[in-house]
């Protein structure tokens, strides 16, 4: 059956009837949005690796850093895993920085993350935070290397929101956050991505998605900027609750939510079309 009504009533069904706890933002290029919980803050999961290439790309354009930079990798018994290739490649003991970062974004590698976190010093130099001040944000917040449960334990846990994603991406898109040639760098890591069962499962061909998924025990989270032609629109979806923390060896069900974000994805594409009405 072929759903009716305004783009606003499909995707606000969508939403109501997802699982869990959902929290979605969208905006395009003619200021439209639309917002479902899209201030309610949760564990950022892997979507804070966006701000931090982000900044890593801002002290390349600086001149701090260069995309050819040999970034170390820890030894290997040493790695966190969890996700990425790094956890099953010990002969690998350093890569470029820009290769790094396509394996942070592409694959969400946590090691390779955490070795741009040490090689551009940003858990304490403060440059993702001031480029979150730029776009600005917020609700999110940097506070620990990937997989560190004991720093989460004490308070150090990552966050964000969808209405802060989305203003990330729009900020980046716009050009306001990198120069002309950082950004396409940092749009073409994105456009690169591997983990494509959200969000951009459902789109066709013509249409060009840059995304960036999140993944925790009962928590899943998407961005993505979606183009075709000189349109495009942001989205950011996360949902939490899918899984019941308080009773040991239950499920997680959250691959139950990706139909949703890929339902989501298909229909705010829609913004694409140029005669798609202005705000």
């Amino acid at each position: 059956m072929v759903e009716t009504g305004s783009l606003e009533a499909r995707l606000a069904r969508a939403a109501t009837e997802a699982p869990g706890r959902l929290g979605v933002a969208v905006r395009d290029d003619r200021g439209w949005t639309w917002t479902h919980h899209a201030e309610r803050v949760t564990r950022s999961a892997s979507t804070i690796k966006v701000p931090i290439m982000l900044a890593a790309l801002r002290q390349v354009e600086d001149g701090r850093l260069d995309l050819r930079d040999d970034v170390a990798i820890a030894a290997f018994e040493e790695r966190v895993g969890g996700s990425g290739a790094l956890s099953l490649l010990p002969s690998v003991r350093s890569l470029p920085l820009f290769e790094a970062l396509r394996l942070m974004i592409a694959l969400s590698d946590n090691d390779a993350t955490n070795a741009v976190l040490d090689h551009a010093g940003l858990l304490e130099s403060g440059d993702v935070d001031r480029l979150l001040a730029d776009v600005p944000t917020r609700h999110t917040r940097l506070r620990r290397r990937m997989m560190d449960p004991a720093a989460a334990a004490a308070g150090g846990e990552n966050e964000t929101c969808p209405q802060d994603l989305v203003d990330l991406l729009v900020a980046l898109r716009e050009g306001r956050l990198l120069g002309p040639e950082q950004t396409m760098t940092a749009l073409t890591v994105l456009r690169q991505q591997q983990l494509v069962a959200g969000l951009p499962a459902y789109l066709p061909a013509d249409v060009l998605v840059g995304s960036k998924t999140g993944d925790l025990p009962g928590l899943r989270a998407d961005l993505a900027v979606v183009e075709r032609g000189d349109r495009w629109v942001a989205v950011a979806v996360v949902a939490d609750g899918l899984a019941d923390p308080g009773q040991r060896g239950t499920p997680d069900r959250g691959t139950a939510i990706l139909p949703v974000f890929a339902s989501l994805g298909e229909l705010v594409a829609e913004r694409l079309d140029p005669l798609a009405e202005r705000p």
